[in-house]
């Protein structure tokens, strides 16, 4: 039996895109839903495509399931790139594009060394995906063995029930999971991921 996948509500992610205000609102909401990440300042929101970042769009290449949009900002002052990837087919097959791509990124990344942060976000949308947490992080380590600060992997699992309304960024996915037959719960508009701010 084939995997069922959560749908992008398109209109709520048109208007995140859309809107410089929500776009920062969204990538506040991902960093600092966990402590490891928590930042006191974001400015400069602009949202592009994948392509929009040369090292991104490089990473991607080869790797069909990997499509996504990428928020250019300032983070504590220091520019930094927020890549927001989503599952557009099963985990299983996804996983084999989201490890490889991860790491040609994270390669790149420090290749480069050019002082941008990045932040890569993956929006797992598999309702057969059980997870322990609904938003988890993780590192790489760099050349010397140390986990490198400069670039983390949030990892977010859509789960219903969760029950943590309280959380902003699970508002923003709640907002932006399209509701379907088997789920009449889910919040279906952007002004609803508002509600908490």
């Amino acid at each position: 039996m084939a995997s069922k996948l959560y749908k992008l509500n398109l209109d709520v992610l048109g208007k995140l895109i859309e809107s410089e205000a929500a776009s920062q609102n969204f990538v506040e909401s991902v960093i600092n839903d966990l402590p490891e990440s928590k930042a006191n300042t974001f400015s400069d929101v602009q949202v592009g495509d994948l392509a929009s970042s040369r090292i991104a769009a490089g990473a991607a290449e080869g790797y069909d399931n990997i499509n996504g949009v990428v928020f250019n900002c300032r983070i504590e002052g220091k520019p930094a790139e927020v890549i927001l990837i989503n599952e557009g087919v099963s985990y299983l097959s996804f996983w084999h594009d989201m490890s490889f791509f991860s790491y040609k990124l994270f390669r790149q990344h420090a290749q480069v060394n050019d002082g941008i942060r990045r932040y890569l976000i993956f929006v797992i949308t598999d309702m057969d995906v059980k997870a322990n947490k609904f938003h988890s992080i993780s590192y790489f380590n760099d050349k010397n063995g140390f986990k490198s600060d400069s670039f983390q992997i949030h990892y977010i699992v859509i789960d219903k029930q969760t029950g943590n309304e309280d959380s902003m960024l699970e508002n923003w996915i709640r907002a932006l999971v399209a509701e379907d037959e088997t789920d009449a719960g889910n919040v279906s508009s952007i002004s609803e991921a508002y509600r908490v701010a």
